[in-house]
């Protein structure tokens, strides 16, 4: 039986994000994964004109998906990470830690929804 963790958020930006360039993105969702001890295994960015970001880490355990919306300070978080061979919540909670922490100075866990998927 395979069990995912879905964590999804939508959390205001700290000010040095709107100076980013999609590779920043890119760079801070890998580090992020990297030190969750999660597994990268692809990336892929696009800079939308006149503004806004998407990113997405594809991992050995899943995903991790961003959209920066600059119009309205936030960006919206997508992490699936997957129990195959092992369980995964820990790491999936660590790394939605250092995501808040990367992004945002709003309060842990405060915008984070979770879902638990079975079968």
């Amino acid at each position: 039986m395979i069990k995912s963790h879905h964590f999804s958020a939508i959390l205001p930006v700290n000010k040095t994000v709107f100076n980013w360039q999609k590779t920043d993105f890119i760079e801070v969702l890998k580090n992020a994964a990297d030190t969750a001890e999660l597994t990268v295994i692809g990336e892929v960015s696009f800079a939308f004109q006149p503004q806004g970001v998407s990113a997405v880490i594809l991992l050995a355990e899943s995903h991790i998906a961003l959209h920066f919306w600059p119009e309205e300070s936030k960006v919206t978080i997508d992490i699936h990470i997957c129990d195959y061979q092992k369980d995964n919540l820990q790491k999936a909670q660590f790394l939605t830690q250092i995501i808040t922490q990367e992004f945002s100075n709003c309060e842990y866990l405060k915008n984070w929804h979770y879902l638990s998927v079975s079968g």
